[in-house]
């Protein structure tokens, strides 16, 4: 029965239910969005194309490992961990015999991956179609396979082949020479011959040397990236790699708990046991084929693998070992899609509360009539909750289709700022869309039960009084009720008359045909009728309402319920709460979450203390608006007078503010603070930089000189343990003429390849200080102890690590230097002629330097401004959408003050004041609620309270607002007013 009910309602109220199911669209649209992210940092798979010819690969370990054993009543309690490194591990090339010695392998390839970018003459990259160029050795070609199409095999160690797909996009073909930037300084090559893969290859670009190029550009002597394993004629897969797993651990016995399975990564008994879960049509084993080293920070009982451990995979779970940066970016999309989806989550719940909110109050005539004529509680809920499962259900079915697009947008877009890389392929599956479409109908369903709390719980009589409170004052109190304000008796106004205006018609509508006539007959028959003797006890005793003032009735209809004042004090208190925390938090990986967070707490605490604040507005900017006329002074009385309305306006405007301030400031506040250090810690006179993959080694080399000082800086990232770490390597010779990190302990002469400086946070972190011991894994996994001999303070723009050069570069798959700082007398001119041999290697002021650094972070901020710019647009949808809800609410009231003589210009101007003192609360609001969480952020980050405010980008972010809020409300008060003002005075609701 109610379910019939409430198709009908929503069949008749069209119009009505269109900004709730806009509002419930948007959302789930943009959940499905963030939920294919989110699959497919889970799920996405990473096609190998290298490996394609070899179905068992052998690589090292990309994780450090911690298995913590607890022991308590008792009872053995074992918890493994694992952390991906930042560089690639390598393998010891002794195990190559080891391998041939396998029953049931044919052939045992060692491979060998490293850079190798081709440059034009200017020290520019060749366009390689966004595809990544490596260098490998000739022998390894088989693994594709590459063939031959024209040209020899390089023999020599100035032979290169280079693939067709390079040939095509450079006109090159053999004969001609090619310069490449690999590991050492740039060496100009002959290509003897262009190559072809059996296979697709569309994410990189090859180029071959020759076996002992290979070896000396690839910068790790006696070690391999990986072997290619081959099975002999009548192997089958699964066979070779439970051979190849037996031979490399020396027993087939697994670990109970991880079982080998035809789809699973599984580990194997001996130093280390690991469950790396599901992979499709894959196998991976971890073998303990290499000694496991303690974690010195772990507790009693605690022990840590340090990537020392080899593993053998086959099918898909090639991709990963090919592709370290797309197995990398697994964890970063999950991040990612994680963050964007629960801050969707929680604006989308946010908004949709607002809209039904408002949407309710639109029915509260005709929701108290139902009250009067017996309705009952239950009855009022269930109605409101299955109109509102109809709506959730078509919103989120079109939102979730609508969904799948976008995120595919999304993707493309993160693949085309680099955020991404494409061999993670974008992955859809069907739970995403379910997901938001089960979270639209949940919250379409929780937000009506909220919003229909106080309507179902109001007593009949009471209801009665308000629906004609409602009618009789145009559901407007204060407004056209309220002689005072006399909007017809403006000099300037003047009145204007509608055509066919019946002869004393007063400001509440005559009667009514139709359902809700019919109701209001009923209700008021039955008041007026004599009581019975004795009434039914199934039936409410009915008294007649005593006369009573509209507005003043309206008015406690309006008031907001203590519980509202409650929980929108206690949400606030929460904000502080969070606020405090943030200015306490010292990384960025914790600090952003609460950051965005705290927004959204301060926002909902506005949204239920807004009745509240629009009332202590309007007392504030009352006085001003009156004084600019009887517009201005009926604006005043609206936004009084509906306290409750203006605020559901409010609150996504205030949200919009808010959000998009912290997300335009958040990336320039951190950055700044870093630039800044780096500016007042760099004492070079130059600064060296590339516009290829780096400065190498030997250009270092030759700016040397005595009574000068040249120091390289190398970036990478390390582990303590689990955690990580920013470092960086540096030459220590002469390093204080260079750099200055404000040494605030120790001292930075006595820094070797065995000594590190930390910076004030790592210290106080792993409680380090000069003289401390600290154990750390650098980038590929090679556990190395060193000794703290400084602390210092400007770690945000130094990093939390500092250690040497040539420790750093020898564990890094990059080594040539990010740039390099020189202390010299010589000019600009001087440097830059001797590195003409150096392409692509440019000389730079300090000043250059920072603008150069300065535009490198905006393009890391894009890819932020991305992953939030749905939430904010989602967010001015909902801005749009409540204001023309709360315009078209008011088609009778514009009909009425039209009836007493105000002309369209006059109510045209009366939106926009409102629109305008909305918009300034929302501005002082969202403004403020930015400015102490971005203040918190400063001061945990920085350890200044100066969050970076660009005024232009604030003034624009305003203006948008601004904009949206007038559009909003001048247009459907412009459509409103095209209605003749009769019509719609003599029409029903």
């Amino acid at each position: 029965m109610m379910l019939r009910y409430a198709l009908r309602s929503v069949r008749a109220r069209k119009a009505g239910f269109l900004g709730a199911f806009l509002a419930l669209m948007c959302a789930a649209a943009l959940i499905t969005a963030c939920g294919t992210l989110l699959d497919t940092g889970l799920r996405g798979s990473i096609r190998t194309e290298r490996y394609a010819a070899s179905p068992v690969v052998v690589s090292a370990d990309q994780n450090v490992h911690r298995t913590t054993v607890k022991h308590k009543k008792g009872k053995t309690k074992v918890k493994r961990k694992a952390k991906a490194i930042a560089e690639r591990a390598w393998l010891p090339a002794s195990l190559e015999s080891t391998l041939a010695r396998t029953p049931g392998v044919a052939r045992v390839i060692p491979e060998l991956t490293f850079l190798a970018q081709p440059l034009t003459p200017a020290g520019v990259g060749i366009g390689t179609g966004g595809r990544t160029a490596y260098g490998h050795a000739w022998d390894s070609a088989a693994l594709t396979p590459y063939r031959l199409v024209t040209g020899s095999a390089p023999q020599a160690a100035t032979d290169l082949v280079i693939d067709r797909d390079l040939a095509g996009r450079a006109r090159l073909r053999p004969g001609d020479r090619l310069t490449v930037q690999s590991t050492q300084a740039p060496r100009s090559y002959r290509i003897t011959g262009i190559a072809v893969p059996a296979t697709a290859v569309r994410h990189q670009t090859s180029l071959f040397f020759s076996t002992a190029e290979a070896r000396r550009l690839a910068g790790h002597p006696g070690q391999v990236t990986a072997f290619g394993v081959l099975p002999v004629k009548g192997t089958s897969t699964a066979q070779l790699r439970q051979a190849v797993v037996a031979a490399l651990q020396g027993t087939s016995a697994p670990h109970p708990d991880t079982a080998p399975h035809p789809d699973t990564i599984a580990s194997y008994t001996g130093i280390t046991a690991r469950h790396a879960g599901s992979v499709p049509d894959a196998n991976t084993a971890q073998l303990a084929g290499i000694t496991a080293l303690p974690d010195s920070t772990a507790p009693h009982d605690t022990t840590a693998q340090l990537s020392a451990t080899a593993q053998v995979t086959t099918g898909d779970a090639r991709g990963p070992v090919e592709f370290l940066d797309a197995a990398t970016a697994r964890i970063r999309l999950v991040s990612m899609g994680g963050a964007m989806g629960g801050t969707s989550l929680l604006v989308a719940i946010l908004v949709v509360v607002g809209t039904f909110a408002l949407s309710v109050q639109q029915r509260h005539r005709e929701l108290a009539l139902l009250r009067a004529v017996a309705a009952t509680s239950g009855q009022i809920r269930g109605l409101l909750g299955r109109e509102a499962l109809i709506v959730g259900t078509v919103a989120g079915v079109a939102g979730a289709l609508l969904g799948l697009p976008l995120g595919a947008w999304l993707y493309g877009r993160f693949v085309a700022l680099g955020a991404v890389p494409a061999t993670l392929q974008h992955t859809t599956g069907v739970v995403p869309p379910l997901a938001a479409l089960a979270a639209t109908v949940f919250g379409a369903w929780a937000a009506a039960r909220v919003a229909s709390r106080r309507i179902s719980r109001i007593r009949p009589a009471q209801a009665l009084a308000e629906a004609g409170g409602e009618s009789g004052a145009g559901a407007e109190p204060g407004a056209a009720a309220q002689p005072g304000v006399g909007v017809g008796t403006d000099p300037g106004g003047g009145a204007e008359a509608e055509p066919g205006a019946e002869p004393g018609f007063g400001p509440g509508p005559g009667p009514e045909p139709g359902v809700e006539a019919a109701v209001e007959t009923r209700v008021r028959a039955n008041l007026e009728a004599p009581r019975p003797k004795y009434p039914r006890p199934t039936r409410p005793r009915i008294k007649h309402p005593r006369p009573t003032r509209a507005h003043s009735t309206q008015g406690r209809s309006t008031r907001p319920r203590p519980t509202r004042i409650l929980a929108g004090l206690v949400l606030l208190a929460l904000g502080v709460t969070l606020v405090t925390l943030l200015s306490t938090l010292r990384t960025e990986p914790a600090s952003t979450p609460v950051t965005f967070l705290a927004v959204v707490v301060l926002s909902t605490s506005v949204a239920l203390l807004g009745p509240l604040l629009v009332k202590a507005a309007t007392l504030v900017v009352g006085g001003l608006l009156r004084r600019t006329g009887p517009c201005g002074r009926l604006a005043v009385a609206n936004v009084r007078g509906n306290a409750t309305r203006m605020a559901s306006v409010v609150t996504p405007l205030t949200l919009l503010i808010g959000m998009t301030c912290t997300v335009l400031f958040v990336q320039p506040t951190l950055g700044d603070a870093a630039r800044a250090q780096v500016r007042e810690g760099v004492r070079a006179d130059w600064v060296v930089a590339s516009r290829g993959p780096g400065v190498p080694a030997e250009a270092a080399r030759q700016l040397r000189a005595p009574h000068e000082v040249v120091t390289e800086v190398i970036h990478t990232t390390v582990r303590v343990g689990l955690d990580k770490y920013a470092a960086q390597g540096v030459t220590p010779a002469g390093l204080t003429r260079t750099w200055d990190p404000d040494v605030t302990a120790g001292s930075l002469g006595h820094l070797t390849e065995h000594t590190a400086a930390v910076s004030e946070l790592a210290a106080d972190q792993l409680h380090l200080r000069p003289g401390s011991t600290l154990k750390l894994t650098l980038g590929d996994g090679t556990p190395v102890t060193l000794t703290v001999v400084a602390v210092y303070a400007r770690g945000l723009g130094f990093g939390d690590l500092t250690l040497a050069h040539d420790l750093v570069a020898r564990h890094v798959d990059n080594p040539l230097a990010s740039s390099v700082l020189v202390s010299t007398t010589r000019t600009q001119t001087q440097l830059a002629t001797t590195l003409r041999e150096f392409p692509g290697v440019q000389i730079l002021a300090s000043a250059a330097a920072d603008s150069l650094q300065a535009q490198r972070q905006q393009a890391n901020a894009e890819v932020n401004y991305l992953a939030m710019g749905l939430v904010l647009a989602f967010t001015a949808i909902a801005v749009v959408n409540t204001l023309a809800m709360s315009v078209a609410e008011r088609v009778r009231e514009f009909a009425l003050l039209r009836l007493a003589g105000a002309t369209r210009r006059q109510v045209l101007r009366m939106l926009r004041t409102e629109a305008l003192s909305v918009l300034l609360l929302a501005t002082a609001l969202g403004s403020g609620i930015a400015l102490a969480v971005l203040t918190a952020f400063s001061v945990g980050m920085t350890g200044r309270a100066a969050p970076s405010v660009t005024p232009l980008a604030y003034l624009t972010v305003i203006a948008v607002a601004g904009t949206l809020a007038l559009v909003a409300t001048a247009l459907p008060g412009r459509v409103a007013l095209r209605v003749r003002a009769v019509t719609v005075a003599t029409a029903r609701e």
